[in-house]
């Protein structure tokens, strides 16, 4: 059964938005180059997505719902995982830039606000899935509250990396999993040995 016409432009948007987003960040992003990519009229983007942050945001959710999550057996594993695929991200400067665009439009209002969380925190995407395959398996309580859980997987990661301008070592990158891992599951035992983790230097000073 084909999809309708509507439903084909939307997805043409959508379309043309990630593949400019990934060619040029925000700096060639408008809503004219959307139209002219996507053979899509602007009237027709206006229609769906209400401008430009609309579409912007609308891409950047779908490329998260599509994304394939692991499935390692584990919330630490999987936990482990997306975090590695989230500093690998964020070693572009592009993907940098968009974050950092969506971030300051969250701020800005509350419809963008909302846009970011459906993006961040997305019923398909690897992060909530990792998450109710661990409630399912008995590593976290059932009643686990998936957006805070999320913000928790997600908040160091931003901190360090858009605030601080760093990027965890391997070292730190375990104990930020442990004390993750032990928070959601509700656990009040010490944090495994690791080692001695290396001493936090200045921005820019961890492993890259």
């Amino acid at each position: 059964m084909s999809r309708p016409p509507s439903t084909i432009a939307r997805a043409k948007l959508i379309r043309a938005t990630a593949e400019l987003l990934a060619e040029d960040g925000m700096s060639g992003m408008s809503v004219e180059a959307v139209a002219r990519r996507s053979g899509v009229a602007k009237t027709t983007l206006y229609r769906h997505f209400g401008g430009l942050d609309g579409v912007v945001f609308a891409a950047v959710a779908a490329g998260v719902g599509e994304a394939e999550g692991p499935d390692t057996g584990t919330l630490r594993g999987d936990v482990r995982e997306i975090l590695r695929r989230y500093l690998a991200l964020a070693r572009s400067s592009t993907n940098r830039e968009v974050f950092a665009w969506m971030l300051a439009r969250a701020m800005q209002s509350r419809e963008s606000a909302e846009r970011f969380r459906r993006g961040r925190i997305h019923p398909r995407g690897p992060t909530v899935i990792a998450l109710q395959r661990a409630m399912a398996r008995g590593e976290i309580p059932p009643t686990t509250d998936v957006d805070l859980a999320v913000h928790l997987i997600q908040g160091p990661l931003i901190s360090l990396r858009f605030v601080e301008g760093s990027e965890p070592a391997d070292s730190e990158l375990e104990t930020l999993l442990d004390m993750t891992v032990r928070a959601l599951a509700g656990s009040d035992g010490p944090l495994p040995d690791l080692g001695t983790t290396r001493a936090r230097g200045a921005p820019g000073e961890r492993g890259r």
